[in-house]
């Protein structure tokens, strides 16, 4: 059942035109450039970043069902983002949460949808979410040219995470992030890792760079492999 918030913000159906969001106008992310050789181009991820995208996918399956779905799993970290900050449902530090939320998962479903027709079923299932990311990443060496809604996913999901609104990642801010979707243990060290110079936050240049490391490296040391989580 969606909060009164979602009521009013969710429509029934959400609308991918939302997913195009002012959150999501920033500079390219920093350029990581990865050697690739000129063997045939092979519509796959490597290993590595299976593993990486898998753990992602882990990470927002709340209640384990191998689908995501704004409306339960999503919906069940913002009851706990209520909890954690003290708000109410109709809040205006809520309200505005919730639609940096409704943001992300816009421009997350937008990649389920790539070059589709349609609203579809608002939901992402486990394969689908390993196709849309095979095909938005397979032979990438700079996330700058990967498709919009890749790029896009960059600078909304940390804003999503920034639950204060001031444009930085604070330790808390990712605390939060991981006990809300029930991912306690890792995040002070995982947040410190992230944290590359080292003052006690995690600015946007410092993402941009994680998440090219993410989706593209292959260097397992990187601290960017691991901002959903440790890799299992």
């Amino acid at each position: 059942m969606a909060s009164a918030a979602g009521r009013r913000l969710l429509p029934v159906g959400l609308r991918l035109q939302q997913a195009r969001t002012p959150l999501t106008r920033h500079s390219p992310a920093p350029c990581r450039i990865y050697s690739t050789d000129a063997a045939p181009k092979v519509v796959t991820l490597t290993e590595f970043q299976r593993r990486k995208i898998e753990n992602c996918f882990d990470f927002y399956d709340i209640n384990n069902d191998g689908i995501l779905r704004f409306d339960e799993d999503f919906e069940t970290a913002l009851k706990a983002y209520i909890r954690l900050n003290g708000w109410t449902e109709d809040s205006k530090q809520y309200v505005q949460y919730y639609r940096r939320w409704v943001a992300f998962w816009n421009n997350l479903y937008a990649g389920k949808m790539y070059r589709r027709e349609g609203k579809g079923d608002q939901q992402i299932t486990r394969e689908e979410f390993r196709t849309m990311w095979t095909q938005a990443l397979t032979n990438r060496t700079d996330i700058n040219k990967a498709p919009r809604w890749v790029r896009d996913l960059i600078p909304n999901t940390y804003h999503a995470i920034d639950t204060d609104g001031d444009n930085t990642l604070k330790l808390k801010d990712y605390e939060k992030f991981f006990e809300a979707f029930g991912r306690n243990g890792a995040a002070a060290d995982i947040f410190n890792k992230l944290d590359i110079n080292g003052d006690g936050m995690v600015s946007r240049t410092e993402w941009d760079i994680h998440m090219q490391d993410f989706f593209i490296s292959e260097d397992e040391t990187r601290p960017g492999n691991h901002l959903w989580g440790y890799l299992q």
